[in-house]
């Protein structure tokens, strides 16, 4: 059994893990459309009545219209979610059925959209910073040099993550049975045995403390002297083919990342 989810989780035997209910959130799709019926029904009512020199009547008709596009906006995210689900557990069955025996590639996800923000980012940061080092040299003090050290940790942290994916993108993973093969840039640096490897590692980056998390999973595989040999991000199928791999070969999983 999967590890333990909160609330509004059910568990799915065909997947054996645990997946969103969807039944308790379609019920409440149709509870909020039903209530934005309500309200549009209720602002018919009153705008047909409207005394326009009451101002009870006016603000209570403007309550009405502003529920009715809560209610269906409400409705529209939650209908958008459930697909999502839906789409997430059919990828998820279709992998159930790969045979995790045969060879297969594991590719780096190339987080090219990441990249060009980076890229642009650093761009207006290097303006920002020109700016306030000439502001500082009209008018030294030192609130003003607060900003330009902000702005070189914010670079620098920024530049780091940018090496870092372009590191990680450059891994790959060819496995054959219990022989992973691990490439950088195509030449295969090492290969492993499953049973010398300490154990595997998924989890979403975050970047930044309070973050939002990323939607793809990040791997991490550690030998036996727990030396990281390789950290990549991969796409949702590699994720769910490779849980399936490392569990059945007997492979310790830190699995952090959250599926849904």
């Amino acid at each position: 059994m999967e590890k333990n989810r909160k609330w509004g989780y059910v568990f799915d035997e065909k997947l054996n893990m645990y997946v969103p209910n969807l039944p308790r959130q379609r019920k409440f799709a149709k509870v909020l459309l039903v209530l934005s019926a309500i309200s549009f029904i209720t602002a018919s009512v009153q705008g047909f009545f409207l005394d326009k020199t009451s101002y009870e009547q006016i603000s209570f008709l403007i309550y009405s219209i502003v529920a009715i596009f809560f209610f269906l906006s409400l409705y529209a995210v939650i209908k958008i979610n459930i697909r999502l689900i839906e789409k997430r557990l059919k990828l998820i069955g279709e992998v159930k059925k790969i045979d995790s025996s045969e060879k297969f590639e594991i590719r780096p996800l190339r987080k090219n959209r990441y990249l060009f923000f980076c890229i642009i980012a650093f761009i207006m940061m290097i303006f920002a910073l020109s700016f306030q080092i000439n502001k500082l040299l009209e008018d030294f003090s030192f609130e003003f040099i607060i900003y330009p050290l902000f702005l070189i940790g914010i670079m620098i942290f920024s530049y780091i993550n940018f090496l870092k994916e372009l590191k990680n993108r450059k891994y790959s993973l060819l496995i054959d049975g219990k022989i992973i093969k691990i490439y950088y840039e195509n030449d295969e640096m090492e290969y492993i045995k499953t049973n010398n490897i300490d154990y595997v590692r998924f989890y979403s980056i975050r970047h930044g403390r309070k973050a939002r998390r990323e939607k793809y999973p990040t791997l991490q595989i550690f030998d036996i002297e727990e030396k990281k040999l390789a950290e990549m991000t991969i796409k949702l199928n590699d994720y769910y083919l490779l849980k399936k791999y490392f569990a059945k070969n007997n492979v310790a999983i830190n699995d952090q990342y959250e599926d849904f």
